[in-house]
C-alpha cells in the first residue's frame, strides 16, 4: 500500500514538473512549422534553414513573430561582428595597399550594417516600427557596397565575397522575419 502512495506521488510529481516546465512556450514541433515557413519565404531556404536549425534552441522562448525577429536579428549582428572583426585583423595584416583599402571600406559597411541592425532591434518594442524597413534596407545598401569592391574580377585572397554572401543569407532571414511581424502588426490596426 505504501509502495503504491509513493508511486503515485512520483508520478503525479513528474507530471506536474513536465506540465510547469512547457507552460509559456510553444512546442518544439510548432516553433520548427514556424521556422521553416519564415526560410520557405527566403530566396535561399535551404540555407537559410540550416543557418536556423543550428540555433533552434535560442527560439524556444521566442515569443510570436516580434521574438522570432529579435533573434534572428540577434543571428545577423553577430555574423555582422564576426566579418567585421575578420576585416579589420585582415586590415592590420596586409601590405597590399589596394586590399588594404578595400578591407577598411568593407569594414566601415559591416560597422554601418550592424548599427543599422542594432537600431532595427531597438525599434521593436517602440511605435516606430515602420522605420525597421528602412534600417534593413539601410543594411542591404551596406552590404552591397562591400560587395562592389570584391567583384569577380578583383584579388580577393580571403574570400570576403564568401563572407558578403553568407551575412546576405543572414540579411535576408532578418527582411523576412520583419516584414511577417510588420504585416502582422498592420493586420491587427485594421481589424
Amino acid at each position: 500500500m505504501a509502495y503504491s502512495l509513493l508511486r503515485i506521488i512520483f508520478v503525479a510529481l513528474i507530471l506536474a514538473i513536465s506540465a510547469t516546465s512547457s507552460l509559456g512556450r510553444r512546442e518544439k514541433s510548432e516553433i520548427e512549422k514556424d521556422l521553416r515557413d519564415l526560410c520557405s519565404q527566403t530566396n535561399r531556404t535551404k540555407e537559410c534553414w540550416y543557418v536556423i536549425k543550428s540555433e533552434l534552441n535560442r527560439f524556444t522562448d521566442a515569443d510570436g513573430s516580434k521574438g522570432v525577429a529579435g533573434v534572428v536579428i540577434d543571428l545577423a549582428i553577430a555574423k555582422a561582428g564576426e566579418i567585421h572583426g575578420e576585416l579589420n585583423k585582415l586590415y592590420s595584416g596586409s601590405t597590399d595597399e589596394n586590399l588594404k583599402f578595400k578591407y577598411i571600406s568593407c569594414s566601415k559597411n559591416y560597422n554601418d550594417a550592424n548599427r543599422n541592425l542594432e537600431l532595427a532591434k531597438k525599434m521593436l518594442d517602440s511605435s516606430h516600427n515602420r522605420f525597421i524597413t528602412v534600417e534593413i534596407y539601410d543594411t542591404v545598401q551596406e552590404l552591397r557596397s562591400c560587395m562592389l569592391e570584391f567583384t569577380k574580377d578583383s584579388f580577393d585572397p580571403a574570400h570576403i565575397s564568401d563572407k558578403n554572401k553568407e551575412f546576405g543569407l543572414y540579411v535576408g532571414i532578418v527582411k523576412v522575419a520583419t516584414n511577417r511581424l510588420l504585416q502582422e502588426k498592420n493586420q491587427k490596426v485594421q481589424k
